[in-house]
Formats: C-alpha cells, structure tokens, sequence
C-alpha cells in the first residue's frame, strides 16, 4: 500500500511517498522518495508571529507542487500537518484556507 505525508515545518516542507508492507502480524514502512523545499516559516512567525504573503505564495506553490507528486504517485491517502511555525503565527488559519482553496489539500495541525 502507498501512502503520502507532507509536514509543514517550521524551517522546511516536506513531502514523504513511502510504501506500507505487511507480513503476518508485523508491518514495515519503505521510502520511496522524500521532497524538501526550504521555506523558513519560522523566522518570521516566531519573530513577527505572522507569516508574510511572499512565503504564503511560496508554501502555496509547494503544496500545489506536492499535490501534483501525489497525483503520479497514487498513494492510498495522504495526511498533511502543519507544525509549530502554523501554530505560532497569527495568520495561519488564513494561510490554511487559502492553501486549501489553492491547491485542494487539507491540512491539520500538531
């Protein structure tokens, strides 16, 4: 079975296509491919605690890219979380939606 996970980090987003296996009572986990698109999310909403609309369009651009990956790749589902650097930032419910809106992914936080 092949899955995807993208986490939306505080210093990079990164996009991970791995291969479940199954064997009796035991699973294992294969990488196939890992994608990292440094964005630095959290210099500016640690420090401003809001994340400015060039790197918005950047995360956007990313997430429509691994959208797109994930799409060739045909895994069974994906989880997408966005991590402290979101939780941080004032702007991030805005940023949510509108990446939602742009590139049709969900995202949770953690």
């Amino acid at each position: 079975m092949k899955f995807a996970a993208i986490d939306i980090g505080s210093n990079a987003v990164r996009l991970l296509l791995a291969r479940v296996f199954e064997n009796h009572d035991e699973s294992f986990i294969k990488k196939e491919s890992l994608v990292r698109i440094p964005l630095r999310l959290g210099d500016d909403a640690f420090l401003r605690k809001s994340i400015p609309e060039e790197k918005i369009k950047k995360l956007s651009n990313t997430m429509l890219a691994f959208k797109y990956l994930m799409r060739a790749y045909e895994p069974l589902d994906y989880m997408a979380c966005a991590t402290s650097a979101m939780r941080e930032a004032d702007n991030s419910e805005k940023i949510i939606k509108e990446i939602t809106k742009f590139s049709g992914l969900k995202i949770g936080e953690f």
